[in-house]
Parts: C-alpha cells; structure tokens; sequence
C-alpha cells in the first residue's frame, strides 16, 4: 500500500513540542554518534526525515523514538543545532496519542487547562468519595466526622475494591491502546503476519525492559549510567507499590503498629525511596536547565515527577502521623493521600507521560520481534538460494 504523503504532518507534530527537523541536512551524524541506533531501526535521522516528507503512516507505525533513550549525544553532535533528541521526546508525545483510542491522551498533552482540569477533578472526586462514604456508608454526622478520632480499618474492605477498579480502569486503557499500537505498528497490508512463535521467543526481553531497563543500562557512557539508575528505582519504587496494592493489600494495609524490623515496613520504606528521591532527582535536574525555556515550558513533563513527589510525600505524612498516635490527622491526611494518589493512576498511567512506562517496553519488544522474524526471513531466503544452487 502506497503511503500519501500529508504536508500537515509537520505542523501536527510540532503541537506536541519542539521539532526543528528544518534545520536538519540529513547528514546521518545523529545516527552514528548514538550507541544504541542500529541498521534496522536507526534513529533520530529516520523518524525525523519521515516528518519531513510528509509519511505519516511510516511515523506511525515506526518504534524508533521509542528505542531512544534520551542521552542526548545527537544533539550534542548535530551540526545544525537541530536537537534531535528533543525531537524524539515530541516524537514519542504525538505517538501516545496516535495510540490512544479515548482521544484524551492529545487533549492533555497539548492543553495545561485540560491536564489541571482532569487532574483537579479526580482529586475532588476522591474526596467526594470519601465524604460520601463517612456521611451515608459509617453513617456520621458533618460534626462527628470533624471531631470524633477513629482509626481506619472500618474502610480497609472498601478500599480493597477501590484499590482494584483504581488500577484495573488504567490497565484496561492501556491494554487497549496497546492491542492498537500493535495494529499500527505490526501489520501490513497485503503481508503476512508475523508467526506467534517469534513473539513467543521474544516475550523474555518484554519483561527485562519493563523491570530492569536493561536498554537504557546497554549506554557505555557513565553518565547515563547513573540516569539508569534515577529511572529504576522510580520503577522499582511504582512496581512495589503495585504489588503490594494488588496483591498484598490485606497485608499491608493495618492499623497495627508493626516493628521497625518488619517486612511490611521496609518494604514501604523502599518504594517511598524509590519514588520520592527519584522524582525529587528529575525535578532538580529539570529546574537546573535554565538555558533551555523550551524544556520548562513542556508542561505534561513537569506534572509526572511532581505527582509521583506528592504522592510520596503524602504517604510518607501519613505514615508519621500514624505512629505519632494522631487519628484524626491520619484520616483526613489518609484521605489525601488517595486523592493524590488516584489521579497519578487514572489519568497519568494510560493519558500522560507515565503510560511511556509500558510503552517504550512494548516498542523494543515489538522491534525484537520484528528483527527475528527479519533474520528468520533471510536466512530462509539463503538456505532457498543454497539449495537451488
């Protein structure tokens, strides 16, 4: 099927951030000077030249922007200034929204008031909830909830099923958006599908992405090096967190005041960690650019460091208040805590920047698979030619 190229495409892909591929000469410096560019999916010189033409059938089925990791050794090296690394983080920007079959993901990538909005109204919808439930479900009065202490185990079985629409609303999204970022990017036309066999092989570096960014860790520059270490315990921190939540919840969740040695606690411990000094390490380093107005100015990077910092911190008040025998406090910094909470699941997970989380995973796993069935492709073609010889 021929690809139409569409003029506006440019003009579309630049709402989502900067792209000055005008100033590109196509030279291939970006490319070669990227450790992790190959002959089979080279990047940023590709995507960035596909814009240019117009193809965005071919920028939206491309995994390119995705295999990159942010370096910025091609900006460095570009001898026009182009800055294709800020070009591959707008790339990857227009593709979640291109994945996105809510539309959602492009209001709030392109508009602040929509992303407050959203953000705002799930926060005071948790709290509604949680008034609601006092007033109707516990049955108190407005002057009981103000004054009376209680603790917080008469809400822990409603929070459980809380606790799982919370994440399976946002999973579900995602699982959607991938099921759709496979069709874009995965099948053509008139060819024949890849053989399950070769997503069954590949499904292990899925996996190792998602928890170990091994990708980002393959950079020999010790720099990047330490990044991969900031971005894995923020995943490291997300991932304990989820399971516990999942799985674990009845568990974890207690009024009892366990013993500094306790599992449960240092397991809260870790992932509050993980959490909170990664994205405190993000926002630092973000507010350290001050040369680059275009970085601060991309408001939908700013909102997930900033959610993930006060949900950690939240809980982290929530924990102190506990031991320090507050009840009162501890209910309504409980109440809090999910009000901030909530949003970073429900709309950053599978609308904002958080869904890059499962995203980029599936990218280099979509891309493995596609570079095995190639080889399998071509050594089937020689082992042909071999025999008619």
């Amino acid at each position: 099927m021929i690809s139409l190229a569409e003029p506006a495409l440019l003009k579309d892909v630049r709402r989502y951030g900067r792209f000055d591929a005008n100033a590109c000469l196509n030279c291939g410096t970006c490319s070669v000077v990227c450790e992790l560019s190959t002959d089979g999916a080279p990047f940023p010189r590709r995507p960035m030249h596909r814009v240019l033409l117009g193809l965005k059938q071919s920028v939206r089925a491309g995994l390119e922007p995705w295999l990159c990791h942010d370096c910025g050794d091609c900006t460095a090296a570009c001898p026009r200034e182009a800055d294709p690394r800020e070009s591959m983080a707008t790339l990857r920007r227009y593709l979640s929204a291109q994945y996105d079959l809510t539309g959602l993901s492009s209001r709030l990538f392109l508009s602040k008031a929509w992303r407050l909005s959203a953000l705002a109204v799930t926060f005071l919808f948790v709290l509604a909830l949680a008034l609601v439930y006092h007033l109707y479900y516990v049955d108190l009065s407005t002057s009981d909830l103000l004054t009376t202490p209680m603790g917080l185990e008469h809400m822990f079985d409603t929070i459980i099923y809380f606790t799982v629409v919370v994440y399976c609303l946002p999973l579900a999204l995602m699982l959607m958006n991938v099921v759709h970022m496979h069709h874009m990017t995965m099948r053509r036309d008139g060819s024949p599908g890849i053989p399950v066999r070769h997503y069954a092989i590949e499904l292990w570096k899925f996996l190792l992405e998602l928890t170990v960014q091994r990708r980002m860790h393959a950079c020999p520059r010790r720099p990047y090096k330490r990044r991969w270490a900031r971005h894995w315990w923020i995943v490291f921190g997300f991932g304990i967190i989820s399971v516990i939540l999942i799985f674990f919840l009845r568990w974890f969740q207690t009024d009892s005041i366990y013993p500094v040695t306790h599992p449960q606690r240092w397991l809260g411990y870790l992932a509050t960690i993980g959490l909170a000094g990664g994205a405190l390490d993000i926002i630092i380093r973000r507010a350290r650019k001050r040369g680059d107005m275009h970085a601060l100015s991309v408001f939908s990077d700013w909102t997930l460091p900033v959610m993930i910092l006060l949900t950690a911190l939240s809980g982290i008040a929530l924990h102190v208040f506990r031991y320090l025998d507050l009840p009162m406090t501890t209910h309504f910094a409980y109440a809090v805590h999910l009000a901030i909470a909530v949003p970073l699941l429900v709309i950053e997970l599978p609308f904002g920047k958080l869904s890059h989380v499962l995203y980029r995973p599936v990218a280099l796993y979509f891309q493995a698979v596609k570079d095995r069935a190639m080889q399998h492709e071509q050594s089937q073609s020689i082992h042909k030619e071999n025999v008619a010889a």
